[in-house]
């Protein structure tokens, strides 16, 4: 609670989510949910925002541009561009964008870019290899778009 009270201290004016889903504190701006080992139900907040504010975890190793090639990080893994690419779109187009048309106010995608042994980035940990196509992504961007 005394945490809280001095973000708003500090900037009324920002969003504060003081447990980021993994439990449910007495004061925040909004109710935040970690989903990763199972499909994402939404239900809404009967007081506050509902913001999944970390999902999916799709891991896919690229050898030569990883970071670590004895320990690989993440909630389920993809041998392919191809698998991973289509899983993501999947799990964008049959979870998050129907969420967003029944009042999900944001999602948060666990992660841009690999990090270490975790490679559930979009970009490998070098950031030379893009694992999903713009095209794609664009696509999916205009339909969370659209559900406003």
């Amino acid at each position: 609670e005394s945490v809280y009270k001095e973000f708003i201290k500090l900037d009324s004016t920002r969003t504060v989510d003081t447990a980021s889903g993994w439990f449910h504190p007495k004061h925040s701006n909004v109710e935040s949910i970690h989903c990763y080992f199972k499909p994402f139900k939404f239900k809404k907040s009967d007081t506050l925002p509902t913001v999944l504010s970390e999902f999916g975890g799709y891991s896919l190793k690229i050898a030569d541009n990883a970071a670590n090639l004895d320990k690989t990080y993440g909630y389920k893994s993809f041998d392919t561009v191809e698998a991973f690419e289509d899983a993501l779109i999947a799990l964008y187009e049959n979870e998050i964008i129907p969420a967003a048309k029944e009042g999900l106010c944001g999602a948060v995608l666990t992660q841009l870019t690999d990090v270490e042994d975790e490679v559930n980035g979009l970009l490998t940990y070098d950031r030379k290899v893009t694992k999903v196509s713009k095209d794609r992504m664009l696509s999916i961007a205009q339909k969370l778009y659209s559900t406003r």
